[in-house]
C-alpha cells in the first residue's frame, strides 16, 4: 500500500498525532534530564512501569484508567523513594535506582506469571499472562482516539506546568546550590521535575514503551547539547530531534510493511545523537 493510502487512514492519523505528542513533551523534558544527570532516574521510573503493570493485572485491571492511575502511583512512589534515598545520602541514587529498577521488573514477571496458578484462577477466574514485549516497544499504531487525546492532554499539562516554572527550573537545573540561595525552593523543584517525568513516562510506555521512553528522555536533550550551548536553540534543537525521530519512525514502519516503529525510532535517535557528536568534534578540532 502506498504511504499517501496509509496516511489516509485514521489509525495512522492518530498513531502520528500521539508520536508528536510524545515526543515533544518527552524531548523538553530531556535537557533538564541531561543537565541534571537524571537519566538513570528516568530509566528507573520507566522500568518500575512492569512492577506496576504487574500489580494491575494480579488485581484484574486489565486495561482503562484505572490500571493508568495505578501503574502511575506506583511510578511515583519508586520515584519518591529514589529521590529520599538519594537526597539524604543514606544510599547512592545509582544504587538506589538499580534496586528499585531490578526489583519492580521482578515483581512484575511474577505477578504476571501467577495469573497463571491454578489457586489464583480458582479464586479469581482464568488470567492470562502478558507479554511483556510490548512494554518494551510498544504499540503505537493501536494507540487509539482516546490514546491520542490522552497523550495532548498530558502534553499539554507537562509543557504548561514547565513554562509556568521555567526559570525555577532550569536555574534549578543547571546550579542547584546557587538556586537554593537566590530562594528557589528546590526540594519542591526536584520533586515536580519527578512528577513530572512519572506523567509522562506512564503515558509514553503505553504507546511507545519502556526503550522508546528511556531514549526519548537522553538522547534528543543530548543531541542538542552537542550543538549549542544557548538555552533557547537547545530546547528547539531537542523538540526538532525528538519529534522528527518519532514522526520518521513511524513512515518507517509504514513504508517497510510489518516492521515494528519503536526500533526505527530508536534508530534514528541514535543516528542524530551521533552525528552530532561527529559534528561537535569536527567543530573543536577545527578550532583548537
Amino acid at each position: 500500500m502506498p504511504l499517501s493510502d496509509y496516511l489516509a487512514q485514521s489509525w495512522v492519523q492518530h498513531a502520528l498525532v500521539a508520536a508528536v505528542a510524545v515526543g515533544t513533551m518527552c524531548s523538553l523534558l530531556s535537557v533538564a534530564v541531561v543537565l541534571k544527570r537524571m537519566a538513570f532516574i528516568g530509566q528507573g521510573i520507566s522500568h518500575a512501569g512492569f512492577g506496576g503493570v504487574g500489580l494491575a493485572l494480579f488485581l484484574g485491571l486489565n486495561a482503562g484508567l484505572a490500571q493508568d492511575l495505578l501503574v502511575a502511583a506506583f511510578c511515583l512512589a519508586a520515584a519518591m523513594v529514589i529521590a529520599t534515598l538519594s537526597r539524604r545520602k543514606r544510599v547512592e541514587a545509582d544504587t538506589a535506582i538499580g534496586v528499585l529498577l531490578v526489583a519492580s521488573m521482578a515483581l512484575g514477571v511474577l505477578l504476571n506469571s501467577l495469573r497463571r496458578q491454578a489457586w489464583y484462577v480458582e479464586r479469581f477466574g482464568r488470567g492470562e499472562a502478558v507479554e511483556f514485549e510490548q512494554l518494551l516497544f510498544g504499540s503505537i499504531f493501536s494507540v487509539g482516539r482516546d490514546g491520542m487525546f490522552t497523550a495532548i492532554v498530558v502534553a499539554v499539562l507537562v509543557v504548561g506546568v514547565g513554562a509556568a516554572v521555567f526559570k525555577e527550573i532550569m536555574f534549578y537545573t543547571f546550579d542547584e546550590t546557587t538556586s537554593r540561595v537566590f530562594g528557589v525552593r528546590t526540594r519542591a523543584m526536584h520533586v515536580l521535575l519527578l512528577a513530572m517525568l512519572t506523567v509522562t513516562i506512564v503515558v509514553s510506555m503505553k504507546l511507545a514503551g519502556v526503550i522508546l521512553v528511556t531514549a526519548l528522555l537522553v538522547l534528543p536533550g543530548a543531541t542538542a547539547l552537542q550543538l549549542s550551548r544557548r538555552l533557547g536553540p537547545v530546547l528547539g534543537i531537542a523538540c526538532a530531534v525528538g519529534t522528527s525521530a518519532t514522526v520518521g519512525g513511524l513512515l518507517l514502519s509504514l513504508v517497510t510493511g510489518d516492521l515494528p516503529p519503536g526500533p526505527f525510532m530508536v534508530g534514528l535517535l541514535c543516528a542524530a545523537f551521533g552525528l552530532a557528536w561527529i559534528g561537535a568534534a569536527v567543530r573543536r578540532s577545527a578550532h583548537g
